[in-house]
């Protein structure tokens, strides 16, 4: 049984708790322990016979900024402790994964190369340049598991309102923690090529409120076929996307955007249409 605290600070907490962000962080906690369990069992998804053997308990509340303390039970999972081999207990294993995608995503939006290497004692290696930062136990593969909850708990930061969120182990030894000006970190940067390029496509979904769409890109164009997301940036009128999807083909006049996560290859994040034509 590991104890922990959890923490969500900021004008939200003030006389009384905000309900969406309670809710959310709480949300956001449960998956942060999901990933751990996932992690040791290799598992990807949680059955009701895991939930009996791993449950995480509110043992306390406190007032003031949302405060509230944990009993996480690991029911039968001793033999599956080796696979943190490097790290002598789970909640520290979580804690070097989360420095591992911090360290990852720092260096990613600041436009930084790096390699990510495995020494032959179980330690990851990131280095850029004459920097080698150097992470205990499988956090590449923990990290993985971790990231969703990570951005769940960066989508709570709003300003002085969600100032920090953070999760202590043991001894009050830090798992995580993010604060407001960190907002936005562990969501991979974009890069928009300012070549523009023709496609042709089926338009099959357009929100007219927010001008976003689904397009699916033929083959034999200047990007993979597939659905993509598409945002409409130029000044045609609304009408013309709605009409667009009452033909079979269509051409869109557009950017790119592309998306550049460390955790796996880049990809196209979205298309930006500057005009759309029958």
């Amino acid at each position: 049984m590991d104890r922990y605290k959890f923490e969500l600070q900021g004008r939200a907490f003030d006389g009384g708790d905000r309900l969406d962000k309670v809710a959310a962080g709480l949300t956001a906690l449960q998956h942060v322990f999901d990933a751990q369990y996932r992690a040791i069992t290799d598992k990807k998804r949680l059955s009701e016979q895991d939930r009996a053997n791993f449950q995480v308990r509110l043992t306390r509340y406190e007032d003031g900024s949302f405060v509230t303390y944990l009993e996480a039970i690991y029911t039968g999972l001793q033999l599956a402790l080796p696979f943190l081999a490097g790290t002598p207990n789970i909640w520290e294993a979580t804690k070097n994964a989360f420095d591992f995608l911090k360290a990852l995503y720092e260096l990613a939006h600041q436009g930084k190369e790096f390699q990510v290497t495995q020494n032959g004692d179980g330690n990851t290696v990131v280095t850029s340049g004459d920097t080698h930062q150097v992470f205990n136990g499988p956090v590449y593969m923990i990290g993985n598991q971790l990231i969703g909850a990570v951005r769940e708990m960066d989508d709570l930061l709003e300003g002085d309102e969600v100032q920090r969120v953070a999760l202590e182990g043991p001894d009050s030894q830090p798992v995580l923690e993010l604060t407001s000006d960190m907002k936005g970190l562990f969501y991979p940067p974009t890069e928009v090529d300012e070549t523009p390029i023709r496609l042709t496509c089926d338009i099959y979904d357009f929100n007219k409120y927010e001008k976003v769409g689904k397009a699916r890109v033929l083959t034999d164009q200047p990007i993979p076929p597939g659905n993509y997301k598409f945002k409409n940036i130029g000044d045609q009128a609304v009408d013309d996307f709605i009409l667009s999807m009452t033909e079979s083909q269509v051409t869109l006049n557009c950017l790119i955007k592309y998306q550049h996560d460390p955790l796996s290859e880049s990809r196209i994040a979205e298309i930006l249409v500057v005009r759309v034509a029958a």
